[in-house]
């Protein structure tokens, strides 16, 4: 079976700083900090060993109280999911992070994006409102390997972890989901998104990526409905399942596409904390049809075939469980999962 080693991940591993793609060195703490003495060293120490990455991005879970000593003392934190949103708990997974180049903000207004979003549908609605000629599935066969390659190349993905992921659905692997919509003329998939858990300090963190939709298709809201899909998804497995771990549902939004807005349309927000952006800066790099960022557009460094000049902000969000509750009921999700796989 193809393990997550050999697919794009999105999540990484907890425990050790581990190369990432584009130049980071990326840590997930395993077991929660709670003094801010403790939490300046480990970030200090992944800075001391990041000599030729270009970033250093540092994930732990904190208490509240560290949280707020952090940002008095200005450690460099670009993003906060205050655990109060998802459950009973006086904590927060912050995201510390650092590039060592010049990062002017890029992107649209986040906020305003949200808030604009067209909320009149249910994430229900939204799956049932999908086009004649177009079916909702979760499976993949070998002869997709094309299709889903021209949607998440923009991503980095190589045709050989295309192939990988598609062995590694058929399997039925844990921890890994798989939404999509197929048109139903030609067979092709035509949108697609994925989802991938690790766990770390007794939380199984799940993050929602790989928003795409086939050039001609957009406008359709097909991408929206794989998302809501793949939500449902990931709550009757976990959520809703015994698995006794803390579940977080999350996502980070490139804020130069309409991932942020897709991502709102299925109940996600972005948390406001003051002063922090909930920005993750020049995180990774995306063909999005956006132009590029102005501080690596004269260098031809790359990662996978995309060029640094694609490097965008994320905005970091979470599922609440306000919204678990309001838009993802147990019956819902039934209904939801009950229209996968449909024949035409």
């Amino acid at each position: 079976m193809a393990g997550t080693e050999n697919i794009n991940t999105s999540v990484g591993k907890p425990g050790e700083a581990e190369p990432r793609t584009f130049s980071r060195l990326y840590q997930t703490l395993d077991s929660p900090v709670n003094t801010i003495s403790e939490l300046s060293s480990r970030f200090k120490k992944l800075k001391d060993s990041s000599n030729g990455y270009r970033r250093v991005v540092l994930r732990s879970l904190c208490s509240n109280d560290v949280l707020t000593q952090a940002k008095q003392t200005g450690l460099p934190i670009e993003a906060v999911i205050p655990m109060d949103l998802v459950t009973d708990d006086n904590s927060a997974i912050v995201f510390l992070g650092e590039n060592y180049h010049d990062s002017p903000p890029q992107g649209v207004n986040i906020q305003n994006l949200i808030e604009n979003r067209n909320n009149h549908k249910t994430p229900l609605e939204k799956i049932k409102a999908i086009p004649d000629g177009f079916n909702l599935t979760n499976q993949l066969q070998a002869n997709d390997q094309e299709d889903l390659f021209a949607l998440w190349e923009r991503f980095g993905w190589t045709r050989d972890q295309i192939t990988n992921f598609i062995e590694s659905i058929g399997s039925k692997q844990e921890d890994l989901w798989f939404s999509a919509i197929r048109d139903t003329n030609t067979g092709k998939i035509v949108a697609a998104s994925t989802a991938e858990a690790m766990e770390f300090s007794g939380i199984k963190y799940i993050e929602t990526t790989e928003y795409s939709t086939t050039d001609g298709y957009e406008g359709r809201g097909l991408c929206t409905a794989t998302v809501a899909g793949l939500v449902a998804q990931v709550l009757s497995d976990t959520y809703y399942s015994q698995d006794a771990s803390t579940t977080v549902i999350a996502a980070e939004f490139n804020t130069s596409s309409t991932s942020t807005a897709i991502g709102a349309s299925t109940g996600f927000i972005i948390p406001k904390t003051e002063g922090v952006s909930q920005i993750l800066s020049y995180n990774v790099a995306v063909v999005d049809g956006a132009s590029g960022n102005s501080v690596f557009e004269k260098q031809s460094l790359e990662d996978r075939g995309i060029p640094f000049r694609f490097l965008r902000d994320f905005a970091v969000a979470v599922l609440p469980r306000e919204n678990i509750v309001n838009l993802y009921s147990p019956e819902v999700i039934k209904q939801i999962i009950n229209l996968y796989n449909k024949k035409s």
